[in-house]
């Protein structure tokens, strides 16, 4: 199966095809150039051509390149619970914010919608029986997020790192798992790295068989997180601490790295016990965040 993207960005974004994608055979991909801290985004609306057991034919997503030539070192970004954008329709500030600033550092930027081409809003208030889960349905959309990348020219392809928030925390533990049934059989180059947030850890740390991560992985933890406990994250730490770095942050909620959001508690969410969810910026969380992740991707990507 070949399969193609169409990017709209004149000569920035030049069509190529790639080959041997299972989820999804399609990428229709709106062209971000990230430029003098700012990036014009180029949005193309599209129908998914196939659904089924293995989720759409096409995933929306947002690429952000970089003013400088390549080849780049490139980061996959998945969304948390809520989506890629707000109720509203706007990007979510967290991972704009984060987007423009790797962006300026010169890496290459995927961010991929896993939702909307499922027709789902929001998965914050299912529980634990989702109907998109972090080790299936997003692990596949994180492979196949990296070989569209690795099918650029202006990618490094053994240079590609998985990042995500919450929900897509877990899918960058999953997704790095040793034995993970959405890796692609006969794949050259693995992800590089991993930078998970907040994640739940819970299962994993939980497991009979030790997961272990085919990948390097930061783990950045709020030790006041009521919605994905610290404690199981301190113990898969515990159980892979040469492939593992932890970062925990005392009196961090959820959401901590988030630029300018007043703390406050969610209602109606399907995780906790109580339903409820403290979330908002932690200044000082935010801050070593911002100086630690691209210290670290500059060490183990290099």
């Amino acid at each position: 199966m070949v399969a193609s993207k169409r990017l709209l960005d004149g000569d920035a974004c030049d069509d190529l095809s790639y080959a041997h994608v299972a989820l999804p055979d399609h990428v229709d991909i709106p062209c971000w150039r990230a430029s003098h801290g700012a990036a014009a985004s180029h949005r193309h609306s599209y129908t998914p051509r196939r659904t089924g057991v293995n989720g759409p034919a096409t995933l929306n997503a947002v690429l952000w390149q970089p003013a400088v030539r390549g080849p780049h070192a490139a980061i996959v970004l998945m969304h948390g619970c809520a989506g890629m954008t707000t109720r509203a329709g706007q990007p979510f500030p967290r991972d704009t914010d984060w987007a423009r600033r790797l962006s300026q550092l010169g890496y290459l930027i995927l961010q991929v919608d896993s939702l909307t081409p499922r027709n789902e809003g929001n998965l914050c208030g299912q529980g634990g029986d989702r109907r998109i889960r972090v080790s299936v349905e997003r692990a596949r959309d994180a492979y196949a997020a990296l070989l569209f990348l690795q099918a650029r020219p202006d990618v490094r392809p053994d240079r590609i790192a998985l990042m995500g928030w919450s929900n897509g925390g877990g899918t960058v533990l999953w997704t790095l798992s040793r034995g993970n049934r959405a890796r692609p059989v006969g794949l050259r180059d693995d992800f590089a790295a991993g930078i998970a947030f907040y994640p739940g850890c819970r299962t994993l740390s939980e497991r009979r068989e030790p997961w272990y991560p085919v990948a390097p992985v930061l783990l950045l933890v709020g030790e006041a997180d009521d919605w994905t406990p610290a404690p199981p994250c301190v113990t898969l730490a515990s159980k892979n601490s040469g492939r593992l770095e932890l970062q925990t942050y005392p009196g961090a909620h959820h959401d901590f790295d988030a630029p300018d959001t007043p703390q406050r508690v969610l209602r109606g969410v399907g995780a906790t016990s109580s339903g409820t969810a403290t979330i908002g910026t932690h200044p000082a969380a935010r801050e070593d965040a911002l100086r630690r992740v691209p210290d670290y991707l500059a060490r183990v990507m290099r």
